[in-house]
């Protein structure tokens, strides 16, 4: 896996839940950090920051409070397909203390902010992206996941994350369980979402 080209990475993307207990090295975590700072952010400000969560009580902790997010947000809802996605997102719920790495994206609103806008995920999402398809060409694991916000003043006292930082993902990290594999997700073909000048307008005809 090491090595593989963008467009590989890109295509062979999919959302990683299960993980063996392979530790994650910490040179991978400090390629895969360097890589997210790549990323584009609002006039390069740059505001944002990474807690690496490798500590198994701190771990137990924010999985407790993940799987009430996931009880109240999923389980709890009869109308939610219990498909294979669900199947897996569940074993995740679960299981989240186990997980190798925690990384919790975060951003800084500043001081007497509300909370960060829409737009302010155009200068933390593409971090995470680009911390995810590195994460994958080294072999690792990645899903992104917000079930922890349900008690985010909770994550963030038991972390020191200051009042002016919000969180904007939680990112389980680790080496794919046996049976776990990179590639196959479904996505709709291009002619499905595109449109060209005008909303009414699919996709040209390819010559």
């Amino acid at each position: 896996m090491p090595g593989i080209s963008l467009h590989d990475a890109i295509h062979g993307q999919r959302a990683i839940r299960r993980f063996s207990t392979d530790p994650v090295p910490q040179e991978a975590i400090e390629q895969i950090l360097a890589a997210a700072a790549r990323a584009p952010s609002g006039g390069n400000r740059q505001q944002w920051s990474f807690v690496v969560i490798r500590d198994d009580v701190l771990k137990r902790r924010i999985g407790e409070w993940y799987l009430d997010g996931w009880n109240v947000t999923y389980a709890s809802d009869p109308t939610r397909p219990r498909n294979a996605t669900y199947v897996s997102a569940e074993t995740l719920a679960h299981n989240l203390a186990a997980t190798p790495v925690l990384i919790l994206a975060c951003i800084n609103r500043g001081q007497g902010s509300g909370p960060a806008s829409l737009s302010a995920g155009a200068s933390i999402y593409p971090a995470v992206q680009n911390l995810m398809l590195v994460a994958e060409g080294l072999g690792l694991g990645t899903v992104i996941t917000t079930f922890h916000m349900r008690h985010e003043g909770e994550v963030k006292a038991l972390l020191g994350i200051p009042d002016s930082v919000q969180t904007a993902a939680l990112i389980p990290m680790g080496y794919p369980a046996e049976g776990e594999h990179f590639g196959g997700s479904t996505r709709s073909a291009v002619s499905e979402f595109a449109h060209y000048d005008r909303w009414d307008n699919p996709a040209p005809e390819t010559r």
